[in-house]
């Protein structure tokens, strides 16, 4: 299969070429291009584990696997790799003391020079990255492959199941973890055996952790919490509303919501932070536009304080948006509330969810479509189907605290019911590993429980 696939692989190359030479060659990945091609991947390594995430969340999934992997095989070698630029940027930021290279092409003699120089006793692949070659090449090398967070969209599992190339792929999986039996259906479909699959849950939940200690305090009492609105210019008792990761026309949306409940409010106050930063001087003209004071965040500091509750705060600084969810009573996560294409929607919810913050959401949210389902099915999420339905439901919660609080308090146990994949996975993949390395390197010594991550992540 290897060389009708390399064959393959060449033809969709020519047929594409304009694309991959700007992507490849005159985009940001040009410095990576040779990597991909299996140059200058470093010393050979001896017994390592490869793990794989395409994206920047994919790779974050395995941050809390990894800090396992580093308390209990210290000695083994890790590898991460990225198909995509930003994915790339993120591992090497996050796991600056492993290798991390990009994911090769899928070219079967460039995937045996990976296993060469990396010699992998396991590879552990995030999701739904299938990748023929790949999966191919490690087993026929001797390596256990696993998937983990595995998923499968009703789109997908119908152009599979009519082109037949993955279904062949699949069974060549040594553990498929998947996160609910809805997606284990259609992997046992294509004929994944169910002796080599598990419904472990969604890695995504671990990831969320508090920014600080959990309080047996409510969160509108929490010290910290109460700290960080005091820096903000926020007093106790006004009602602040944070938009997070919003989109195009989604800033217009919020910022019309925001409008209705400071009239109905005048303690109502607004954080908008965009998905993208260089959208954020955009943003502040609209704000304007409307009668707004409006601050964008870089331009804070001791000569200009934060606008409180007289003003729009505007985010067009990076990864202050979970510290932000903090100091929220209500949040809408954007990405949502208007099409964007079929695997395209939403963000992360589980952010303002896990501090008990109640979390508004548009409809399309295929990137949490799990993540929603429970939040809806537990009364603990609101979802707002256009601009009329958020601004209504902001004005309304900004007036009922009972059922603010009541929407956080469950928010929070859906995210915390949801907690423990990433333990039941590694359990899993210990056994897969235990039975391949060389036994002075499986010197597993567990100080603590799988699943007591939260000093780690």
């Amino acid at each position: 299969m290897g060389l009708v696939l390399d064959f393959a692989y060449l033809v969709a190359c020519v047929v594409l070429s304009p694309w991959i030479l700007y992507r490849f060659v005159a985009g940001p990945a040009r410095r990576d291009l040779a990597m991909r091609f299996g140059a200058s991947l470093g010393p050979r390594l001896e017994a390592s584990i490869w793990l794989h995430g395409s994206s920047a969340g994919e790779v974050s999934l395995l941050k809390p696997l990894i800090a396992l992997l580093e308390r209990d095989l210290p000695e083994v070698p890790l590898v991460i790799t990225a198909f995509t630029s930003t994915g790339l940027a993120a591992a090497r930021k996050l796991y600056s003391r492993h290798r991390v290279l990009p994911l090769p092409f899928d070219l079967s003699f460039v995937v045996r020079r990976y296993l060469k120089r990396l010699d992998p006793r396991l590879v552990i692949i995030v999701e739904s990255e299938f990748w023929p070659n790949l999966i191919g090449c490690a087993r026929r090398y001797g390596a256990a492959v696993a998937i983990v967070n595995g998923k499968m969209s009703p789109k997908s599992f119908r152009t599979h199941t009519r082109l037949g190339l993955i279904p062949r792929v699949l069974r060549q999986i040594d553990l498929l973890a998947v996160q609910t039996e809805e997606h284990a259906e259609r992997f046992a479909a294509l004929g994944v055996a169910a002796e080599r699959m598990r419904v472990t849950g969604n890695m995504k939940y671990d990831l969320t952790q508090p920014p600080h200690p959990r309080s047996a305090q409510p969160l509108a009492e929490d010290a910290a919490r109460l700290e960080l609105r005091g820096e903000l210019g926020y007093a106790p008792e006004d009602l602040v509303i944070v938009g997070g990761s919003l989109h195009e026309r989604e800033d217009e949306a919020l910022l019309d919501a925001y409008a209705r409940a400071r009239a109905a409010n005048d303690r109502a106050a607004l954080i908008v932070v965009p998905r993208y930063p260089k959208d954020a001087p955009e943003v502040e003209r609209r704000a304007r536009e409307r009668g707004f004071a409006a601050t964008l965040k870089s331009a804070v500091g001791a000569a200009r304080p934060p606008p409180g509750r007289d003003g729009i705060l505007i985010v067009d600084t990076v990864g202050e948006l979970g510290r932000l969810y903090a100091a929220a009573d209500l949040a809408f996560v954007g990405g949502s509330l208007f099409f964007r294409g079929a695997n395209k929607g939403g963000h992360n919810l589980m952010e303002p969810a896990i501090l008990a913050v109640p979390v508004l959401f548009g409809p399309y949210n295929f990137s949490f479509k799990e993540t929603v389902e429970d939040l809806l099915a537990a009364d603990a999420g609101v979802m707002v189907h256009d601009e009329r339905e958020l601004a209504a439901s902001v004005a309304e919660l900004i007036l009922d605290e009972p059922r603010r609080r009541e929407l956080g308090r469950r928010a929070q146990q859906v995210v915390r019911a949801g907690q423990g994949a990433t333990a039941r996975n590694y359990e899993l993949l210990l056994e897969l590993t235990r039975r391949r390395l060389p036994a002075p390197r499986f010197d597993r010594k567990m100080s603590r429980p799988a699943n007591d991550l939260d000093s780690r992540l």
